[in-house]
């Protein structure tokens, strides 16, 4: 590796900050003014169908066999998390507070990620323990939680929490322990308004915590509840703000979220891919939108990312350098359609074991083929 990715990766964080409040207004003035409502119905998706398959999960099945890295490693980290222990136990709260004075949002995020872990072992072991884990947790959340607020302004976070809570709810749909009904009730009713209200902001009542990432949170958070919910209008207004927001993607890879470290930059390229991911599940390419713009993003923004990274464990922030959207990114685009990536690429084989972070799922070292 030469000199000039530590120089250019320098400059970029002086770009990052200098083009800071250009991105978060761009991202502003493409929110969209409220969508019309239209009347849910049944609609024949595909389950599970978001950031995992069937097909997915058959696949993933073989690399738990796997003896040689990464497989192996991604495998062991993810059996020897504390959050993949069957048995863990909720702690829901009736007022999600998502930050600021009173702030409880760390109890939910160490709940969903402890249940889309016992789920995706679930599937992957055969082990009812690990489904009925996941379940009891969904269902505590489910029964007890009935508002999001939060600081600053009108639950920004939201979006991270329904989006995971949504696939690990999707993985384990049709256990006979998990109550899908009343959890689709809590998606529908407590965190989509929360969503809704952020995509449907005007202009002039954002602030600077309106930026590209906390939009992308909550797509991915309406698309993934839209899917569960079987709803079309959410799946629909989701791929809307994908396919007809220039502005959004045109801000892609320069996100920013009020920091100025280009880990909030891949925490927004991670979300993107998710949203790409899911949506893909359901037979809708988004992965191509704007010209593959996830892709030239990706690609950009990887090679300032080069220098070798310690992966940190399971859930936990993580780095820029072991976020499991290059994973992601390099699945798609290399192994499935065959296009180049050769930054991407040395991210996604640095990208070990299992790094991530809490705004992030996918698990790229094992669930993702490079």
């Amino acid at each position: 590796m030469s000199n000039d990715a530590v120089t250019g990766k320098s400059n970029r964080r002086l770009f990052l900050r200098n083009v800071a409040l250009v991105s978060a207004g761009a991202s502003a003035t493409s929110v969209l003014g409220p969508l019309t409502a239209t009347e849910a119905h049944a609609a024949v998706f595909a389950h599970p169908g978001l950031l995992h398959t069937s097909a997915g999960f058959t696949a993933l099945k073989t690399r738990t066999t796997a003896t040689t890295t990464p497989w192996s490693s991604g495998w062991n980290a993810v059996k020897a998390n504390a959050r993949s222990k069957t048995g863990w136990s909720a702690r829901p709260v009736a007022a999600l507070n998502t930050g600021g004075t009173g702030e409880n949002f760390a109890q939910l995020l160490d709940d969903a990620h402890a249940a889309y872990q016992n789920a995706l072992l679930w599937k992957l072991t055969g082990t009812t323990a690990h489904a009925d884990t996941a379940g009891n947790i969904l269902n505590a959340w489910s029964q007890t939680l009935t508002s999001v607020s939060g600081a600053p302004l009108i639950g920004q976070t939201a979006g991270i929490y329904g989006f995971v809570l949504a696939n690990a709810a999707e993985i384990v749909r049709d256990h006979s322990g998990f109550d899908a009904t009343r959890f689709a009730t809590l998606l529908k009713n407590v965190f989509y308004p929360a969503s809704n209200a952020f995509l449907s902001a005007t202009v002039e009542s954002c602030g600077p915590a309106y930026a590209a990432n906390w939009k992308l949170s909550h797509i991915a958070s309406v698309l993934a509840i839209g899917v569960f919910c079987d709803d079309t209008a959410m799946v629909d207004q989701a791929t809307a703000l994908i396919t007809g927001t220039p502005q959004l993607m045109n801000s892609i890879p320069y996100m920013w979220d009020g920091g100025d470290s280009d880990r909030y930059s891949v925490t927004g390229l991670g979300l993107l891919a998710a949203i790409c991911e899911m949506a893909w599940s359901q037979g809708r390419d988004l992965y191509g939108s704007h010209g593959n713009r996830l892709l030239a993003a990706s690609e950009e923004l990887a090679r300032f990312e080069l220098a070798p990274s310690e992966a940190p464990p399971l859930g936990t922030w993580g780095t820029s350098a072991t976020s499991p959207a290059w994973a992601i990114i390099h699945d798609h685009y290399v192994t499935r359609k065959g296009l180049s990536a050769p930054q991407t690429a040395v991210l996604a084989n640095k990208a070990r074991t299992e790094g991530g972070g809490f705004d992030l799922l996918g698990l790229g070292s094992l669930a993702y083929a490079l």
